[in-house]
């Protein structure tokens, strides 16, 4: 474990009591100091409960590795997918500045789906880049059991973080048999300003006959409380919001949440 300070060095943030180095030259690198001490405060909380040392997981869209470099300070081993090429170059920089766990780290530009192929993704390379029906940047589109060939330890995996813009449509059913074998902690990113109300209706009741306990994140009196999940309405519209939303988020576990989950919630 990477349970530290950053003292006086530049270029470093501590999140959820874990130090990380960021390269500030990268478009992002002040996106690291400002904004992510406090993004995302319910992931990490979820992080930091679930993920052990001798834990492996499966993180299904990387971004600039915000929360790869994270659990890789902790756990034994991460595979991280990245489908958008920017966002997958500067992760590769964020990762350079942080050669202490570079090793347990397995970074793979592709997209995770029910089959082999390739996809269109757009190329912003900011948190929101999503498969497109054209143009953009063509990147490979990997299936679970091409996954496993090349990773033979996610036979073990322990948690599955997915945050895929709109994606989880094609990838929880794709996972399904998977998840149901390896049973580990899933949270999921939805989106609901990239699918129908149809669609998401149809996606949770996947997640329910995956999940035996699912669970969703809902801030009360100013903090976030655990609870049975509620589908979300879907918020389709002209543009897409930037800013991820912890309500949209769905905890799977295999276990009733235990009563303490969500004392001393820290970011």
């Amino acid at each position: 474990m990477v349970w530290a300070s950053c003292a006086l060095e530049s270029a470093c943030v501590v999140k959820a009591g874990v130090s990380i180095h960021y390269d500030s030259s990268a478009r992002h690198g002040h996106w690291w100091q400002r904004h992510f001490p406090r993004w995302e405060p319910t992931t990490f909380h979820v992080f930091r409960h679930f993920v052990r040392p001798d834990a492996v997981v499966l993180d299904v869209g990387g971004w600039i590795g915000t929360t790869a470099v994270w659990l890789a300070a902790v756990a034994r081993k991460v595979v991280v997918l990245e489908p958008a090429e920017a966002a997958f170059e500067e992760m590769q920089k964020h990762v350079a500045k942080n050669p202490d766990r570079r090793h347990r780290l397995s970074l793979l530009r592709a997209a995770l789906g029910p089959r082999r192929g390739f996809v269109h993704m757009t190329n912003y390379g900011d948190s929101a880049d999503q498969v497109a029906m054209a143009g953009g940047s063509l990147t490979s589109m990997w299936d679970i059991r091409e996954l496993l060939s090349a990773f033979p330890d996610l036979e073990e995996v322990s948690l599955v973080k997915i945050d895929a813009e709109g994606s989880e449509r094609d990838i929880i059913p794709a996972l399904a048999e998977f998840l149901k074998q390896t049973r580990p902690v899933l949270l999921v990113s939805l989106h609901p300003y990239a699918l129908m109300d149809e669609e998401l209706a149809v996606l949770v009741s996947q997640l329910r006959v995956i999940c035996p306990y699912l669970y969703g994140f809902y801030m009360v009196n100013g903090t976030w409380m655990l609870a049975d999940f509620q589908t979300p309405m879907s918020k389709v519209s002209g543009g897409l919001p930037q800013v991820a939303d912890p309500a949209d988020d769905a905890l799977c576990i295999w276990q009733p949440a235990p009563l303490d989950f969500f004392y001393d919630l820290e970011t």
